[in-house]
């Protein structure tokens, strides 16, 4: 890759891009690094889980590389695009040969201990926040690292997961201005996602850890957009494989348009009872195809499913989490027990479950088409 074509300043934009694939590259050679000084310790099982984890950040950078090959930049920076689909395929490969001379026995117990990673989908008002806060605690409480994320201005993730709402996002030595990104800044040079996560995340309830966007307020309606992209930015390239990441999108389909849910293996798509519910996850699932997906129907009385919308868990509508969400109460303080509360630990189960069974994620190769 010319360092010329990166660094000439002609297009701002195209150096954002090649910028961006820089930073890919980096976090994957540190965790190869990683992976193969694992190599003489005598822990089969942790060296099985680095090979995993390298092997989920090429796939999950791959398939996001693909859909920047259908962008308008594509043709131009086509022999740097490939060239990136070359290291990216490098490291699977690598990772490939290495899980291959384990114990098979020992790689099926380490893929056990590989997070989740979920991006929540949905209209407005269908109750995402609320599954993505108390999946997240849950997930804490059965002894996992858990980071959340809020990709949303509004605030409801930190209400659900019990942390006072902030105005700001990431503090200001975490990003840094760039004129190619989108709003115009990204996350600071040398910081890599995994330092972000661990200078930058907050404490939440149950030991899990939470990246605010910041809320846009009466003074400054800019704030969350100096967060965005750095945000975007963690999320995609924290590859730590024991960790669950819990992602809750804006509402509606703009941002899986824009692939904010690139960083997850799972997508689930909340809808509630109404008929412009429904319509909005008929929008969203073909936004996500790429991505393995679960619906949750939430907020259900006796309604019947919505048609050609087979949800895979059922959350009912529960007095005691609509009190709670009314009081800006986190539902699993307020209400620990009740049924919403144990159909969102069933959804965990659900998720754990597909993800053991090796319907997380599509590991096979990946060719990038350009």
């Amino acid at each position: 890759m010319s360092a010329s074509r990166i660094m000439d300043g002609a297009d701002p934009r195209a150096d954002w891009l090649l910028a961006s694939l820089a930073r890919q590259a980096a976090v994957m050679e540190a965790m190869a690094a990683g992976a193969r000084g694992g190599a003489t310790t005598g822990d089969a099982e942790g060296r099985a889980l680095a090979w995993l984890g390298v092997q989920g950040q090429a796939a999950r950078y791959a398939r996001n590389l693909e859909a920047r090959a259908r962008g308008r930049l594509a043709q131009r920076w086509e022999p740097e695009l490939a060239a990136h689909g070359q290291v990216l395929r490098r490291h699977r490969d690598e990772a490939d040969q290495a899980l291959a001379l384990l114990d098979p026995d020992v790689v099926s117990e380490a893929r056990r201990r590989v997070g989740l990673r979920v991006a929540v989908v949905g209209k407005g008002g269908a109750g995402k926040s609320m599954v993505s806060g108390t999946l997240a605690r849950l997930l804490a409480r059965r002894g996992h690292d858990v980071l959340a994320a809020d990709l949303d201005t509004n605030p409801g993730l930190a209400f659900s997961l019990g942390v006072p709402p902030s105005q700001g996002g990431l503090p200001a030595e975490a990003v840094e201005e760039h004129a190619g990104a989108a709003y115009g800044w990204r996350l600071r040079s040398g910081i890599s996602p995994a330092e972000a996560v661990e200078r930058f995340a907050l404490p939440a309830p149950d030991g899990a850890r939470f990246l605010p966007l910041g809320k846009i307020d009466e003074v400054d309606k800019t704030g969350p957009k100096r967060s965005l992209v750095a945000l975007l930015e963690v999320l995609l390239g924290f590859g730590n494989p024991s960790w669950d990441v819990v992602g809750d999108l804006e509402a509606g389909p703009t941002t899986p348009f824009e692939r904010y849910h690139g960083f997850a293996d799972r997508v689930v798509v909340v809808v509630g009872p109404a008929w412009r519910s429904a319509m909005t996850a008929r929008r969203l699932l073909p936004l996500v195809a790429d991505i393995p997906t679960t619906v949750v129907a939430n907020r259900m009385r006796d309604e019947p499913d919505h048609p050609g919308i087979e949800p895979a868990v059922r959350i009912p509508f529960d007095p005691a989490v609509a009190d709670a969400e009314r009081r800006g109460l986190a539902p699993l303080d307020a209400c620990p027990g009740s049924p919403a509360v144990e159909a969102v630990a069933h959804l965990a189960d659900v998720l754990r479950g597909d993800h053991e069974a090796g319907r997380h994620h599509d590991h096979d190769r990946q060719e990038v088409a350009l």
